[in-house]
C-alpha cells in the first residue's frame, strides 16, 4: 500500500514510522520542515523526525526512549564491510610505501656503489699514472747513467 503522508500527519505513530522507507521518512521531515542532509542514513533521519515530533508534543517523550532505532537492513553488515574494505585499503598503502622506500633504499645503494666503483677507478688511474711516471723517471735516470758512462 502506497504511503500517504496525509494519514500520517492526521495520526503519527511510531510504529508507522518504523515502517517507511526512507523516501517515505523524507516526506514527512519535508512536511514537518526538519532539516536532515539528503545523504543521512534512513535510522538518522527517522531520529531527528521523532525528535521533532516530541518537541511539538505530537508524540510523549517516552517515545524516544523506547524507539531506539535498530537497523532492519544490513547497515551492521555495511559498517563491518566498510571497516574491513579501509583496513585492506590502509594495508595497500602501507605495503606500496614499504615498496617505495624499498626502491629507493636500492637506488640509494645502487649509487653508493656505482660511486664506489668509480672512486676505486680513479684511484687505480692514479696509482697506474704514478707507477707510469716513476717508471719514466727511472727509465731517465737509466739514461743519464748511461751517457755519463758513455761521457766518462
Amino acid at each position: 500500500m502506497p504511503f500517504n503522508l496525509d494519514k500520517f500527519v492526521a495520526s503519527p505513530s511510531v510504529e508507522e514510522l518504523d515502517s517507511l522507507k526512507k523516501s517515505d521518512i523524507v516526506k514527512v521531515a519535508k512536511h514537518y520542515g526538519i532539516e536532515f542532509q539528503p545523504l543521512m542514513r534512513k535510522d538518522e533521519i527517522k531520529r531527528y523526525v521523532l525528535e521533532y515530533l516530541v518537541d511539538e508534543s505530537i508524540l510523549p517523550s517516552t517515545v524516544l526512549e523506547t524507539a531506539i532505532t535498530v537497523p532492519t537492513d544490513n547497515t551492521f553488515e555495511l559498517k563491518r564491510l566498510e571497516m574491513e574494505m579501509n583496513k585492506e585499503i590502509r594495508l595497500k598503502e602501507m605495503e606500496r610505501e614499504r615498496e617505495r622506500e624499498e626502491r629507493e633504499r636500492e637506488e640509494r645503494e645502487r649509487e653508493e656503489r656505482e660511486r664506489e666503483r668509480e672512486e676505486r677507478e680513479r684511484k687505480e688511474r692514479e696509482m697506474q699514472m704514478q707507477k707510469e711516471k716513476e717508471e719514466r723517471e727511472m727509465q731517465c735516470i737509466g739514461k743519464k747513467r748511461q751517457e755519463n758512462m758513455n761521457l766518462g
